[in-house]
């Protein structure tokens, strides 16, 4: 086995874990979407945490995978595809293929990412809403550095919730 060989299946090893990885991952936004809609707050807390542990390895792969591809061909601004013609056709197709899976699965956790994002700036506007006709504020008029008009917030709001 020559060295580009024992390189890509090292990359190719590297690439299965970051897709078990991301598989985790998005198992975890789908729980913190359903979390966040039922208003679980203690579960959103800890898959949130265990997202973050999961963001902190797959980091990591990716920092090692980025070195042994800068230690292999010397160049740090190569990417996989640069690289794969150096590796045989069934390790290339192997590597190439995980990494098209990673990519996948990466823009698959961006639309997870921005459905969230929509929903808590859609329930942030709603209550800014609401806030605003049920307790206005005496203030003037904010505008931001941009130029828009920025809504006073309520100085201290108590909420009693009856069950």
């Amino acid at each position: 086995m020559n060295r580009s060989d024992s390189v890509a299946m090292e990359i190719n090893d590297i690439l299965v874990k970051q897709n078990d990885l991301l598989n985790a991952i998005l198992t975890e936004q789908r729980l913190i979407r359903e979390t966040v809609t039922n208003r679980d707050w203690e579960r959103l807390d800890v898959s949130i945490q265990r997202i973050q542990g999961l963001s902190e390895q797959f980091t990591k792969l990716e920092a090692y995978r980025s070195q042994l591809v800068c230690n292999f061909t010397g160049n740090e601004t190569l990417d996989v595809y640069q690289i794969a013609h150096m590796f045989s056709l069934d390790l290339r197709q192997a590597v190439l293929e995980n990494f098209r899976l990673m990519r996948q699965k990466l823009a698959v956790s961006k639309i997870e990412n921005d459905a969230l994002s929509d929903y808590i700036r859609v329930t942030k506007d709603f209550l800014q809403g609401v806030f605003n006709n049920a307790v206005p504020q005496a203030r003037n008029t904010v505008y931001s550095k941009k130029g828009r008009l920025v809504n006073a917030m309520p100085e201290s709001v108590v909420l009693d919730r009856m069950m």
